[in-house]
């Protein structure tokens, strides 16, 4: 039987920006990874912070308005796309988000080349957004729920839609090697070896999360009369931070001492969770702390499942370790539990740690998740 295993091709890879976010994380990281396993991969997008990786990584960056509704934009980025098909040879376009999807879908089809869309949440549907969009020839989910609601809502094929989890660099993110390491990151975050438990809450400081990012910290206050050398990192940037920052600074002034510590973005991530004894936030952010060999509580916008354990694992993986349909409301008395179990019982967290790094090793490496995207590629070069 003929087979195209082994077979690569020039792949253009579409994201709306690369800056903050679980989206832009997984664009650079999957894109290194496909790289490095012989395939020609490029990106483009609007630009920013994560930039910087792609350059590292050799994985050639081209600016353009891929974020923007505007008519007079999109145009733009369709043009400056179109070229960059045409001078890079690209056989596939892979699309992270909904305008990138659009504006690529027609020149797709003007130059018999193959079209994969990656949609990575649950995003609102209505008039505007069910017109813009696309499913491509092939679309990849990153969980079950996501599938079923592109299917539901969009009326996306079943059959041409796929699911591949979001990887993490298990080599980037691992287990701290020695108590060095630890001391190094945690001075870095300005925390004294005297100070701790340490505790870290990351995630875009939009609307919606940084008022869970203020849920985790009220939780914290109600800790700190038990704990009170306890710290909480609460990292992130957007448009909610500055009001984050407000509220962590009078718990500060009450306890006199820095105990939230709010540092904004923060662009390596491996070592604010090695640092850590335990992490809160959900989606990739959970997932890289499991690769850290660190316990999580997994809460968000739509409330909280808790301490990641065996027993709602499987409900996790359908949905992206996000909070969709999550049994419990998030409130400050809640997570204030979860923390309290796990701080209370180093035996549990490191058992769960230990669990959690090997769900991360045998299902979700990054390496594991690229090889089966090169999969839905070679599907579309037969």
């Amino acid at each position: 039987m003929l087979t195209n295993e082994g077979v690569t091709a020039p792949v253009l890879h579409l994201a709306m920006s690369l800056d903050i976010g679980g989206v832009e994380t997984q664009v650079v990281g999957l894109t290194k990874s496909l790289k490095e396993s012989g395939w020609p991969v490029y990106v483009a997008s609007k630009g920013g912070r994560r930039v910087a990786d792609l350059d590292s990584a050799g994985v050639p960056h081209y600016q353009a308005p891929l974020h923007s509704r505007s008519p007079l934009k999109m145009l733009e980025a369709s043009r400056k796309i179109s070229r960059l098909v045409d001078d890079l040879g690209v056989r596939i376009v892979h699309a992270h988000a909904r305008i990138p999807a659009w504006i690529a879908t027609e020149i797709c089809r003007r130059h018999g080349i193959k079209l994969v869309t990656t949609y990575h949440g649950t995003y609102v549907s209505g008039t505007f957004w069910n017109m813009v969009t696309r499913p491509g020839d092939l679309t990849i989910a990153v969980s079950q729920d996501v599938k079923d609601y592109v299917v539901r809502e969009f009326g996306f094929d079943p059959q041409k839609t796929v699911v591949v989890p979001n990887g993490i660099d298990t080599e980037m993110y691992r287990p701290p090697a020695h108590d060095e390491e630890i001391a190094t990151a945690r001075a870095l975050l300005g925390v004294g070896p005297d100070a701790g438990p340490l505790l870290v809450y990351a995630s875009r400081m939009d609307e919606s999360l940084s008022a869970t990012a203020a849920l985790v910290i009220d939780a914290v206050s109600f800790l700190l009369p038990e704990y009170p050398s306890l710290v909480l990192v609460v990292a992130g940037d957007g448009e909610g931070l500055p009001k984050v920052r407000d509220q962590a600074a009078e718990v500060n002034r009450s306890v006199g001492r820095e105990a939230v510590l709010c540092p904004g973005f923060v662009q390596d991530t491996a070592p604010l969770y090695q640092a850590s004894d335990l992490v809160l936030g959900m989606s990739r952010v959970v997932l890289e702390a499991m690769a850290c060999g660190k316990p999580t509580v997994v809460v968000g916008p739509d409330g909280m499942f808790g301490i990641t354990r065996p027993e709602v694992l499987d409900a996790l993986e359908n949905r992206n370790f996000t909070s969709r349909g999550a049994p419990q409301e998030a409130s400050p008395e809640a997570i204030a539990l979860e923390i309290r179990r796990l701080l209370s019982d180093p035996p549990l967290r490191e058992s769960l740690g230990g669990w959690s790094r090997e769900i991360i090793v045998k299902s979700y490496s990054m390496d594991m998740m690229a090889g089966e995207i090169q999969k839905v590629y070679r599907r579309l070069l037969r």
